[in-house]
């Protein structure tokens, strides 16, 4: 009998597409989303991010990403108040301490709305001037964050803790 095998599965008159999917790059963007999540607990938990304005006043920013070359932050919405950042370009301070800050110049390069959480915000994307002579520790900075969020792991309160 030399016929056709009913039993194998065809493409044959189906609108069906086929998709495949890449395994390296579902790790990589997994990879790449914890990297962010950890990069802004640990900007906005542990570091106090200011931006300076022309008024020699400090305003509190919530860092949102960073890379080598820029950052981007964001601003709560205030219909009440002005938005702090009236200028293209601007220091910015990452504390350590109470006593201790890293200053970056940056140059706003695009704004944007965003909502999160249901708070309206301007997200700022930033461009760092390499010119400064704090350049280099802010990539250092940076190159340490991207490490850090990928190899972190969560702590699961599965170890007791002792105090002597």
């Amino acid at each position: 009998m030399a016929g056709k095998n009913t039993n194998r599965p065809t493409n044959e008159n189906t609108n069906e597409t086929s998709r495949v999917i890449d395994l390296n790059e579902v790790r990589t963007q997994r990879l790449e989303d914890k990297r962010r999540k950890t990069e802004r607990v640990f900007m906005n938990q542990f570091l106090g991010v200011y931006c300076m304005t022309g008024n020699n006043s400090m305003h509190q920013i919530e860092v949102v990403d960073v890379s080598d070359e820029g950052l981007g932050f964001q601003v709560p919405v205030n219909s009440d108040k002005p938005s702090p950042i009236t200028e293209k370009n601007f220091p910015i301070r990452l504390y350590f301490n109470q006593e201790s800050f890293l200053q970056v110049h940056v140059s706003v390069q695009n704004t944007r709305p965003a909502v999160q959480a249901g708070t309206r915000y301007t997200r700022y994307g930033c461009a760092v001037d390499p010119s400064t002579s704090t350049f280099e520790a802010y990539q250092a900075f940076v190159k340490f964050l991207k490490a850090y969020g990928n190899v972190s792991q969560k702590d699961k309160g599965d170890v007791n803790v002792f105090f002597v």
